[in-house]
């Protein structure tokens, strides 16, 4: 595999439904060893359910961009400027891969990505929420440049937290 085989582009209307299938297949591979079967369920049905990346493109103003490798989608990016105490940043909500294409440096591509738009967007800084226990997206973030800044536990519902590390990436 070679880097000129990925490409990432604006997600389409026409793309949520494969959209949808494989953030399935890379959750349950991905998290499995992270979150138990039930959590995972249930945030997919929270962030990926039919509607919910659609109100987020159209209402939110979240981007979506699509990862293609030889044409067929194998990850995805959402992202979207906020801003807190008067500082406006890029927030990267979304960031998967296959796990099966880890390690060629697609992720870090995909980060890349990010970073351009962030500059395009004259923002300063990217932040992101990790999964404490995911050890290799914190190592990939990382290695990018990213640092730990925070943590911070929120209630998803249904008895579950996100116990996540924030991370940020000045540009």
């Amino acid at each position: 595999m070679n880097d000129l085989s990925i490409t990432i582009t604006k997600l389409l209307d026409t793309d949520l439904e494969e959209l949808r299938k494989i953030s399935q297949e890379i959750w349950y591979s991905h998290y499995c060893s992270i979150l138990s079967y039930a959590q995972i369920e249930y945030m997919l049905s929270k962030m990926y359910a039919r509607g919910v990346i659609e109100n987020e493109i159209y209402n939110q103003g979240i981007f979506y961009d699509q990862v293609l490798h030889n044409s067929k989608l194998v990850g995805y990016l959402s992202y979207g400027s906020e801003t807190r105490d008067n500082i406006s940043y890029l927030k990267l909500h979304k960031c998967y891969l296959l796990p099966s294409l880890h390690g060629f440096g697609y992720g870090q591509k995909m980060l890349f990505h990010v970073y351009q738009k962030a500059r395009i967007m004259n923002l300063k800084q990217i932040i992101l929420n990790v999964n404490k226990k995911n050890e290799k997206a914190i190592k990939a973030y990382s290695r990018f440049g990213f640092r730990i800044i925070d943590s911070h536990i929120k209630d998803f519902g249904n008895g579950f937290v996100l116990d996540d590390y924030i991370m940020g990436y000045e540009l």
